[in-house]
Order: C-alpha cells, then sequence, then structure tokens
C-alpha cells in the first residue's frame, strides 16, 4: 500500500467517523419521538377501548331493562287479562244471556261497528272450512272469509257508541228469551256483483226459512228503537264464503258454480238457539268479535 492510498482511507474513515458523531444524535432524538408516539397512540387505543366496553355495558344494560320492563308488562297485561276471563266466566255462569265481554263497553267515548247476526256451531265451520279447499280449485276468489266468520245476518248496524251498544244488548236479550229455536242448513252457492266479476260468493241457507223471516223482523225492529233504520232491500239469509272474484282468470261464468261439488258429508245443518251482538275489527282475524250472546229460552 502506498501513502496515496492510505491518506485516502483514512480521510474516508475519519469523515465517517465524524459523521456519525453528527447523525447520532438526530437519531436518538427521532427514535425517542417515535418511542413517545408509540406510547400515545397505545394510550389513546386503550382509552378507546375503554369507552367501546362502557359503551357496550350501557347498551346491553338499556337492552336488559327494557326487557325487564317488558316483561313486567306482558305479566301485568296477562294477569288483568286472566282476571277478566275470570269475571266474564263467572258472570256467565250466573246469567247465560250476558255479555260475553265484560270490558266491552268499558270506554263510553269508543265507537263500535256493530251487527247483529247467528253463529254457527264448531263443527259447521269446520265442514265449511274443509269445502272451502275444494271450492277455491273452481272458484278463484281473493278472500276468503275466515271459518269463526262465517254466520248469517239479521241487520246490520254500522258505528254506534258504547251506551247504545249496551242497551241496545239488553233489548236484544229480552227479545231472546222469547223466541223459540229453528233449524238451519246450508244449500247450493251463488255470487252477489256485477256478472263477469262477482263480489260475493255464498251459500244458500234453507229449513225453518219462515221462522228465520219473523226473527230477522223482530231484531230489525228492536235496532229502529236504537236508531238503527231496517234496509230498505229485502231480506236474503246466506253465508259469505268468499270476496272479490279474480278478473285475471278471466271473466266470471255461473256454471263454475255448477260444477263446485257439495261438502263431502252433505250440507251441514245445526239448530239455532241464540242470536249474537257482534263487533267488527278491521285487519284483524278472525274480524268478528260476539260481544253478546243471547240463548232462546221460550
Amino acid at each position: 500500500m502506498n501513502d496515496h492510498t492510505f491518506a485516502f482511507l483514512y480521510y474516508r474513515y475519519d469523515s465517517n467517523i465524524l459523521f456519525m458523531h453528527q447523525v447520532k444524535p438526530h437519531l436518538e432524538m427521532l427514535g425517542e419521538v417515535r418511542r413517545r408516539e408509540q406510547i400515545w397512540i397505545q394510550k389513546e387505543l386503550n382509552l378507546l377501548m375503554t369507552l367501546l366496553d362502557m359503551i357496550g355495558e350501557s347498551s346491553t344494560y338499556a337492552v336488559k331493562l327494557a326487557n325487564e320492563n317488558s316483561l313486567n308488562s306482558a305479566n301485568s297485561d296477562n294477569l288483568s287479562s286472566t282476571n277478566a276471563l275470570n269475571s266474564t266466566n263467572n258472570s256467565n255462569s250466573t246469567n247465560a244471556s250476558s255479555l260475553t265481554n265484560n270490558s266491552s263497553f268499558s270506554n263510553a267515548s269508543e265507537k263500535y261497528r256493530l251487527f247483529v247476526g247467528i253463529q254457527l256451531p264448531q263443527d259447521v265451520q269446520r265442514v265449511l272450512d274443509i269445502w272451502k279447499s275444494s271450492l277455491q280449485e273452481v272458484l278463484p276468489f281473493q278472500k276468503w272469509t275466515h271459518p269463526q266468520d262465517v254466520h248469517v245476518t239479521l241487520s246490520f248496524l254500522g258505528d254506534a257508541s258504547a251506551e247504545t251498544a249496551e242497551a241496545l244488548a239488553a233489548d236484544l236479550r229480552q227479545l231472546a228469551a222469547a223466541a223459540l229455536p229453528l233449524t238451519l242448513h246450508a244449500e247450493g252457492l251463488g255470487v252477489f256483483g256485477p256478472p263477469a266479476a262477482p263480489s260475493i260468493l255464498w251459500a244458500g241457507l234453507a229449513g225453518d226459512l219462515d221462522a228465520l223471516a219473523a226473527l230477522q223482523r223482530e231484531v230489525a225492529g228492536v235496532c229502529a228503537r236504537h236508531g238503527f233504520p231496517a234496509e230498505a232491500r229485502a231480506y236474503r239469509p246466506h253465508l259469505t264464503l268468499a270476496r272479490r272474484y279474480r278478473t285475471a282468470a278471466g271473466p266470471f261464468k255461473r256454471s263454475a258454480l255448477a260444477a263446485a261439488e257439495a261438502p263431502a258429508g252433505g250440507w251441514p245443518a245445526w239448530r239455532v238457539e241464540d242470536i249474537v251482538l257482534y263487533r267488527s275489527h278491521l285487519g284483524r282475524l278472525p274480524a268478528y268479535e260476539p260481544i253478546g250472546v243471547f240463548p232462546f229460552e221460550a
């Protein structure tokens, strides 16, 4: 190695030593800054996680509290319903012609959409419901009557106050006490409404029709005394089975009625031994609530 090479290498070594002495403090300071930044970030993350845990616990507590309040409310409602049912059962056992729901007229300002009719026994409801399945295949109507809503209308009343409804119930009870039982049975099919798109599909009635017509006139007379005038059109007793023919299926043909078979076990019959004051509820099924059942006692 000559003197020039040695001198160059020494210069580079000396320069590097000088560079390291100058840069090292800056590197150490930068490292300290980075370390502090990491500590700060970790603290912020810990704080954030703590806040999230607190929010989660608060939400959980709120949901728990809401559930407890809802459960308490439901238990209270169930207890009230049980008490009301027990009160109703006790009242019915004392007087068979009393209202079926003691709370029906509790709100004096509430309006009641009412009608008077004849309720079908459960076995007849079941027969008609089974028969409905076969009818739907050949008679495409949009809305089929709930089994518990099938009835014989005696008088449609419309809206009434609680006070009027209660007074009417008392007179219907008196009327029924003097009435005699009668026998009816379903028979045949028919429609109401435009020939190509009927609005009502119904089953006809047979049996003690004269006695039924006389009962209907008496009911209409009682209702008229409470401000419900009798309908001008002739009384045509029937059982409404369905509403609104599906026009997408093509124009309705009356031959479809003849093609529909009768119930498998024959047309159902039943003995009428009471009349019912119904309350109509829109948007629920069954839609008709019996609020007064008045037995025949003659």
